[in-house]
């Protein structure tokens, strides 16, 4: 379920709510159970063979964008590298993050079946910066866990920037490696894009 309901880290499909006040931590949460039961239903659809793997695959893929922020992501990934960067090279390492956050659940789509996600409650860290917690459980191993979603509004639309998993910030643990690769690097992000690309589940596996 994780690496369905994010795209980079969090992936969904409906629409982000659009809202015409501040919002509130009961608008984040329902936001993130909202995602988590349409991917839920589109998820059950493949288990019970209403719907093929290919088609979900590219549901999702059409409507990732609409869950993550993904250039949010992106920019808090890449640091202060972001700042020294051409348009150009950070276009490049943009399209290569969001393609291998996308390949990566591509790849276990189906093995996410007949989990469930419910969301416990919220911590509001300031206003439109929320921490949705829930609890996935389910599946084919029966496993169960915590998971907290942050949630930030922007215009008027919630949607979520980081993930954590047994105490993991996967937006965070993201950030340390890619820092590491461009550092490695003399600073050039292209090296990052490269490891992206090369990370890429293979298609024929």
């Amino acid at each position: 379920m994780l690496k369905v309901l994010i795209s980079a880290f969090a992936l969904a499909f409906a629409a982000p709510m659009a809202l015409a006040q501040s919002t509130t931590a009961e608008d984040a949460e329902a936001f993130v159970q909202t995602q988590a039961n349409q991917v839920i239903e589109t998820l059950s659809a493949l288990e019970s063979g209403e719907r093929d793997l290919a088609s979900v695959q590219q549901e999702f893929r059409d409507r990732i964008d609409e869950l993550a922020d993904v250039e949010r992501i992106s920019n808090f990934v890449l640091g202060r590298y972001r700042r020294t960067a051409s348009e150009d090279v950070l276009s490049e390492f943009r399209t290569a993050f969001r393609n291998y956050a996308i390949s990566v659940y591509e790849s276990e789509l189906s093995a996410y079946a007949g989990q469930q996600l419910e969301v416990t409650d919220s911590v509001t860290r300031r206003e439109g910066d929320y921490v949705v917690r829930s609890r996935v459980f389910g599946g084919p191993q029966g496993e169960e866990f915590d998971v907290n979603w942050r949630i930030l509004e922007t215009d008027g639309e919630l949607k979520a920037v980081d993930v954590e998993v047994l105490g993991v910030w996967l937006a965070q643990t993201q950030r340390e490696q890619i820092l590491s690769v461009i550092g490695d690097h003399g600073g050039d992000v292209s090296a990052a894009t490269e490891m992206l690309r090369n990370r890429e589940p293979s298609q024929d596996s």
